[in-house]
């Protein structure tokens, strides 16, 4: 693989609000990084590349062939749906690095029939829901049980949430697909009708009406855990903290079920990030790249399809969710999702 530290690294539709929430993050995190904006509108792409503190922006077509690009980069960060997959193509001829933040897991096949292909660089699937947070968040509670039987994610989309129109249409594409994806009893499959609909649990105690979503984070945590029910909802409405009279935040409950010590025991974990969708999931990928690039002591990881919870620990990375303004809470509960 072809190593380029002192190329920049190129944020693939960087000008969206994920992705500059990406850039913004890695910017304040990793200063003497170069990055470079890359977005499909130049007048965009600069206005972005100036507002998070970038080496510059260039002008990209992630449906096109190449990218329309030249020069070097250190790595591909597709924060935008990369559908053709020519920023996959384009890292694997250039020989660096790609991470993909949005490919629903009834997309991600494509990228590894690809690797499987040509198995020359480093792939990171980390479209998980705000690129992990919610999934660290079952992790590090995962850690107080021996036996992990079931896992519930509920996270909160707040209707006010600037996510903009990319993130839309990645949930209406979503919406699309058969996305409702479960393990039930040990075994995985897809929820349809009645058995898709959930209910999630605010933090201000509301019940909401909830649908099944299928993200990463479940195979993840089936990979990790070994748990045989795990399931991720989604709710759309006033997260707890607007309903306080506080900031719109990206919202986030997690239910476990096992045993620990020989008795039955249920725990309850939840997140409250103020900066909203976009910010947390850009702050999620700031906190992966390290591994991949080779900083803050890191060794490069070598070619193969990675994981987010493969390339940073939990504890450290809810502590850096925390120093960045989350809130997190932990309890022992015998109520259910």
């Amino acid at each position: 693989m072809r190593t380029t530290r002192s190329a920049p690294v190129l944020f693939a539709g960087g000008s969206g609000l994920v992705g500059q929430a990406a850039v913004g993050w890695f910017r304040e995190r990793h200063p003497d990084v170069p990055a470079v904006v890359g977005g499909r509108d130049p007048r965009r792409a600069q206005e972005a590349a100036r507002a998070t503190g970038a080496a510059g922006a260039v002008t990209i077509d992630l449906d096109r062939a190449g990218l329309g690009l030249d020069g070097d980069f250190s790595a591909v960060i597709a924060t935008a749906p990369d559908h053709a997959l020519h920023g996959l193509r384009f890292a694997q001829d250039r020989g660096i690095p790609y991470v993909s933040v949005s490919t629903w897991l009834a997309e991600a096949g494509a990228e590894l029939a690809l690797f499987a292909h040509r198995p020359t660089v480093p792939v990171v699937l980390a479209a998980h829901w705000w690129t992990g947070a919610a999934m660290f968040l079952a992790l590090h509670g995962a850690q107080r049980f021996d036996t992990l039987h079931t896992i519930r994610i509920g996270a909160l989309f707040d209707d006010q949430d600037s996510s903009g129109p990319a993130a839309i249409e990645d949930m209406r594409r979503s919406e699309g697909s058969a996305t409702a994806f479960a393990f039930e009893n040990g075994r995985r499959g897809w929820l349809t009708g009645d058995a898709a609909r959930g209910r999630l649990r605010t933090i201000d105690g509301r019940v909401l009406d909830a649908d099944a979503y299928g993200p990463l984070d479940i195979v993840s945590l089936y990979a990790a855990t070994g748990a045989a029910d795990i399931r991720f909802d989604l709710a759309v409405g006033a997260s707890s903290s607007r309903r306080r009279g506080g900031p719109v935040t990206a919202e986030a409950v997690v239910e476990l079920e096992g045993e620990a010590e020989g008795e039955r025991r249920t725990w309850r974990s939840t997140l409250e990030f103020p900066g909203g969708q976009a910010s947390l999931t850009g702050l999620g990928l700031a906190l992966t790249l390290p591994a991949v690039l080779g900083l803050d002591g890191h060794t490069p990881v070598p070619p193969g399809i990675h994981l987010p919870e493969l390339l940073i620990d939990p504890d450290l990375f809810l502590s850096r969710l925390t120093e960045a303004g989350a809130k997190i809470d932990e309890t022992p509960v015998q109520a259910r999702l």
